[in-house]
């Protein structure tokens, strides 16, 4: 539906006011208009760069019978941004946009809604395809134009947009289902930067109430992706950067909580993955102190090791400051470490009856902190058994 101004093509837009617009007027103007178009070498009028034709110049023509119509196309002869943007999709108009009276008159907004409302449309796809946030909130800052018949037209586009962005999000998560993902350990992590490519946060929360059903089925597709992941990857960063990631989106209602409750769960469990991580060299370093201390105990039982090397080997294995320094999720550990030298203690007095080196190995294990009240009552028997 193309937008023509009749006051404009009759050359009457310096007209002070619609009084001096008529009949006459109109045909002395029309009669000139025809003529000029007559004499054109293609017989065509030449409208901000649109070739229109003499029907078209009629049909425009015919619409200053209604003198409230006749009022509108003055008001906008004389709004050169507005015009134009019904002419051509000009977007200047949204630049200090300025809400004037008339926009109030339900008869105007129904006027010039279906002119303004599919210009409207790919004015904001371009804005939301370009993550312009500032673009965005400019244009629907005249949405006032736009009346509740054409709603469906002015956001028809993006609304396509996201509706095609959703669905491929939801092959991706088809794909890791049916365990046809192109995706794998290594590089699982990308399917986060295209879920934000696809669903810029800033830029949907900038849209009306309109996009609220959408908004949500954006979050729940984020979801089911992150809980396929879940299941399909050794990896909870990735479901926990999707879950937080869908948090940001303005999601109203019931739901939220739901969101929330779930990321809970999962930022949960990533950070004891994380603590794991963390912690899996220090895990490793005693676990060997502890496999070994057998094999020493073994050692010195029949006789094959001396006590003096194993007190030399326990030196520099282990310090017994960076025992106590580990955090209490080591606590177990720290009981281990203590027992361990309590055992190659009696070992040592039973097989070699060599008591300095007995008395060195279970101080040691008194010197621990942070030990159960059962562990140090044990310790302190067994020194005080030596002791004696």
């Amino acid at each position: 539906m193309q937008y023509i101004n009749p006051i404009e093509i009759l050359g009457l837009s310096n007209a002070t006011d619609t009084t001096s617009i008529d009949t006459e007027t109109i045909k002395k103007a029309k009669r000139k208009l025809f003529a000029d178009i007559d004499l054109s070498d293609n017989g065509l009028f030449n409208y901000h760069g649109l070739h229109i034709t003499k029907g078209d110049c009629e049909k425009a023509i015919d619409y200053l019978s209604n003198n409230d119509y006749k009022e509108f196309y003055l008001y906008l002869a004389n709004n050169k941004k507005l015009n134009e943007f019904l002419v051509k999709g000009q977007t200047d108009v949204f630049s200090n946009f300025k809400q004037d009276s008339i926009f109030k008159l339900p008869e105007f907004v129904k006027f010039v809604s279906p002119y303004f409302a599919p210009k409207f449309d790919k004015a904001l796809l371009i804005a939301f395809e370009n993550e312009n946030v500032e673009q965005t909130k400019a244009i629907l800052n005249t949405s006032s134009l736009i009346s509740q018949a054409d709603v469906n037209t002015a956001y028809k586009s993006v609304s396509n947009s996201i509706q095609n962005k959703i669905a491929e999000i939801d092959e991706i998560t088809k794909d890791i289902k049916n365990e046809e993902s192109l995706y794998d350990e290594d590089d699982i992590e990308d399917v986060v930067e295209i879920v934000k490519d696809h669903f810029p946060a800033k830029t949907l929360n900038c849209l009306p109430q309109y996009f609220q059903s959408q908004i949500l089925k954006i979050a729940n597709t984020i979801n089911y992706l992150s809980n396929s992941i879940w299941d399909a990857f050794d990896t909870t960063q990735v479901p926990n950067d999707l879950t937080g990631y869908l948090l940001t989106l303005n999601i109203g209602g019931l739901d939220r909580p739901t969101f929330e409750k779930n990321f809970d769960i999962i930022s949960r469990k990533n950070n004891e993955r994380i603590e794991q991580q963390k912690n899996a060299p220090i895990l490793k370093k005693y676990a060997s102190f502890l496999i070994q201390t057998k094999s020493k105990t073994l050692e010195i039982k029949n006789k094959t090791l001396t006590p003096l090397v194993l007190q030399s080997w326990v030196n520099s294995s282990i310090s017994i400051a960076d025992v106590n320094n580990l955090p209490s999720v080591f606590d177990e550990i720290k009981n281990q470490v203590a027992f361990s030298l309590r055992i190659m203690s009696v070992e040592v007095w039973n097989s070699y009856s060599n008591i300095d080196v007995s008395i060195d190995l279970i101080s040691k294990a008194n010197n621990i902190t942070g030990l159960k009240s059962e562990t140090k009552a044990n310790l302190l028997e067994a020194k005080n058994q030596l002791t004696e």
